[in-house]
């Protein structure tokens, strides 16, 4: 049986398609593990496909802290999309501490969520793991510097409030490998709503 199968499955959220196929074949989810470097989990959550997501997470947990080719685990995919329900179940199952798995240049989930902007995302990872906002990249970037790089202004605004409720605010003061503070950037690129934050 083709692995294409199960993908396609999970790309489209057919849960009937994916018990059909494990009744075909009961070490499918074993083979395909083993012939590829991401899991149906991963495209599941890519695509947003929350019923299929749960599904995979209860016969396979452990998909959930596997890094695909670009090294992302299925949280950075949910997180970078905004699937906030699938980033939910993803801490439930596995744990709060699936949230500081480092990933594409020591990229944690929050740090895609503040790249893409996904406020209520971030609002969830915070909440579910409060020391995520410390978590750097290689650069030394933190979750604020990749905020303001990718000119995602309500982010930083989200930022500072939980930071805020964190008592965190040091964050904003950290710098990156380069030696520039979020306040540097901002200036820099003339992003006047960050700086007023």
């Amino acid at each position: 049986m083709e692995p294409k199968r199960i993908f396609e499955a999970s790309l489209t959220g057919d849960i009937t398609k994916l018990h059909s196929l494990l009744f075909e074949d009961p070490f499918l989810l074993d083979r395909v593990t083993l012939n590829s470097v991401e899991t149906p989990l991963h495209i599941s959550c890519m695509a947003g496909q929350t019923e299929i997501t749960k599904e995979f997470l209860s016969l396979r947990p452990k998909w959930a802290q596997e890094l695909n080719q670009q090294g992302l685990s299925p949280l950075h995919m949910a997180s970078a999309n905004g699937h906030v329900e699938i980033v939910k179940e993803i801490v439930s199952v596995v744990g709060a501490n699936v949230c500081r798995l480092k990933g594409q240049d020591g990229k944690v989930s929050l740090h895609f969520a503040a790249m893409k902007g996904q406020v209520s995302v971030l609002r969830e990872l915070v909440s579910a793991c409060p020391e995520s906002v410390s978590e750097v990249t290689v650069g030394e970037e933190s979750v604020l510097h990749l905020a303001v790089k990718n000119n995602q202004f309500e982010a930083v605004r989200v930022l500072i409030e939980e930071l805020r409720k964190l008592g965190k605010m040091e964050i904003v003061n950290w710098k990156d490998i380069e030696g520039n503070t979020v306040l540097h950037l901002a200036t820099f690129h003339k992003q006047h709503q960050c700086v007023k934050s």
